[in-house]
């Protein structure tokens, strides 16, 4: 369970508690003191890391802010802007903001998040998504040609007064589009209401899950037909990384595999795989009886295989017949594009007689490998 899940389950403990008792003796203020006290140290962490991983992501994202930046600001980016769409949210009277609200009307019904809204959620899907966490995360206004390393140039040797040789590298490029991704939120009347509750914090929070439960399976398998193209789909199988057994591989396979990629590439490689392949290869040792995995010796240091660190994704394929169950790459060369804003429709009546209220929310994305050579797989027979 994340942190973000523990806070909000707490916060729902402690609404529960004080409205069991209404009048709390001694005895029951300390304990509901102590929800809150852990409430408190719980969101203080958060806010902590969060802010962490923005200087993080400021600094090693440079490109994001190149695309944000080239555009003319917006009154999505204003505070009066972010006013009005809180009220837009609460369902409270919108009269006073009507201009402020026709700037960021979408034509597809609702309105665009302002923007410190939508890099909020995208700073919690970065922090979510395991595979936005160690790729080339974007932002774009636009539909994006990438630039392609082709052959290298190829020099030589000269002798004196001798012609240069003429080489013309190839650059090829990867187009990243805009997939449309969304759906709806139901959250209950009583939710709205609740004070206690940060409603926009816990919306982004619903925003990040449910993007993330939707665009993490694409990164790693989608077939790149209306959906990102994932890693493993794109990755190609070499030429001694195909198992002996159908459902199974061996110490000496995962060599083979691990060194099927290109050489530059594994200096910064990661293994993906799923749970179930991660725990059968654990048992793997080699001819000492050393077991060729290597768990993390410190808290959130990730463990490695042959060197290099192991993050899960039990989106891949399991241990199976024709099964691509490994990838090994490079994952800068993964590149993820959040395309323009992000867009929220507050739905007041089709879920009213159940006491909810609907939110339909939707943006745009693409993911694909822009270097398919920096990707390698291990395919079972």
């Amino acid at each position: 369970m994340t942190k973000h899940e523990k806070r909000s389950n707490l916060l729902t403990k402690m609404r529960a508690f004080a409205d069991e008792h209404p009048e709390m003796n001694d005895d029951q203020i300390t304990a509901y003191n102590d929800m809150e006290a852990s409430y408190d140290k719980l969101d203080a962490d958060i806010k902590r890391e969060d802010k962490l991983i923005a200087k993080e992501t400021h600094l090693s994202k440079a490109t994001a802010d190149v695309f944000l930046t080239d555009e003319d600001p917006t009154a999505t980016s204003t505070d009066a802007y972010m006013a009005a769409f809180d009220t837009y949210l609460a369902g409270g009277d919108l009269s006073e903001y009507k201009a402020d609200m026709t700037v960021g009307s979408d034509p597809d019904g609702g309105y665009l998040v302002p923007e410190q809204y939508q890099k909020e959620v995208i700073m919690r899907l970065n922090t979510l998504g395991r595979t936005r966490a160690i790729s080339n995360v974007i932002a774009t206004t636009s539909t994006l040609n990438i630039p392609v390393e082709g052959d290298a140039p190829v020099f030589a040797w000269i002798d004196e007064g001798a012609a240069y040789g003429v080489t013309s590298p190839k650059v090829g490029q990867e187009q990243i589009k805009a997939w449309k991704l969304g759906g709806i939120i139901k959250v209950s009347e009583e939710l709205l209401q609740d004070n206690m509750i940060d409603f926009d914090a816990y919306m982004g929070g619903q925003i990040a899950k449910g993007i993330d439960k939707a665009e993490s399976p694409a990164f790693a398998v989608g077939d790149g037909v209306s959906k990102p193209t994932g890693y493993t789909h794109a990755a190609t199988v070499g030429a001694e990384s195909t198992t002996a057994a159908l459902a199974a591989v061996t110490g000496d396979e995962l060599i083979d595999i691990f060194y099927d990629l290109k050489e530059e590439y594994r200096a910064s490689a990661t293994w993906r795989m799923t749970d179930k392949t991660e725990k059968a290869i654990r048992k793997l040792k080699d001819g000492d009886g050393n077991y060729l995995y290597a768990p993390g010796l410190t808290a959130g240091e990730r463990p490695t295989l042959l060197g290099r660190p192991i993050v899960i994704d039990n989106d891949m394929a399991e241990l199976a017949t024709g099964n691509k169950f490994i990838v090994i790459g490079d994952f800068a060369s993964y590149q993820i594009a959040d395309r323009g804003q992000m867009s929220i429709q507050r739905l007041n009546e089709l879920y009213a007689a159940n006491g909810m209220v609907g939110f339909k929310v939707y943006k745009r994305v693409d993911a694909k490998p822009t270097l398919a050579e920096a990707f390698n797989a291990g395919q079972n027979a």
